[in-house]
């Protein structure tokens, strides 16, 4: 993996993880309301219910919490190779665009350079830059 994929990684990290975040949040809700119904029904006795439905959506809850760990793990692990770099320009193009995903255009605006200064910043950053093990 080149250190520009590996950096590309980050990039698309964030939006899995904002995506996964989402799910999870959506999973979390419905297995409230499974949950709600299930104590609220009357226990008629002799029948007992099926809970796979909540096991289910309780383990997907767990796998997702699990990837979602892994993937903020990548990310602290990218930002720390980031703050290996000596630059500081070269650090804040790097986080803002691959940890923060912001534009090119962003970038210069937030730092008040041009794009083109922005994109020789980059492409020293890309030299400067040690990928992790």
């Amino acid at each position: 993996m080149t250190k520009k994929e590996y950096l590309k990684k980050g990039y698309r990290i964030n939006l899995e993880i904002e995506t996964k975040k989402e799910v999870l949040e959506e999973l979390k809700s419905n297995l409230d309301g499974l949950q709600a119904i299930k104590l609220s029904e009357n226990v008629q006795g002799g029948h007992i219910k099926d809970d796979s439905e909540v096991v289910n959506k309780m383990n997907k809850i767990i796998e997702m919490e699990k990837d979602l760990n892994e993937l903020c793990n990548f990310q602290i692990k990218l930002s720390g190779a980031i703050d290996k770099l000596e630059n500081t320009n070269e650090r804040a193009v790097l986080r803002l665009r691959y940890i923060l995903n912001q534009t090119w255009e962003e970038i210069a605006e937030k730092m008040g350079y041009s794009l083109r200064q922005v994109t020789r910043i980059h492409g020293e950053a890309l030299k400067s830059f040690k990928l992790c093990p």
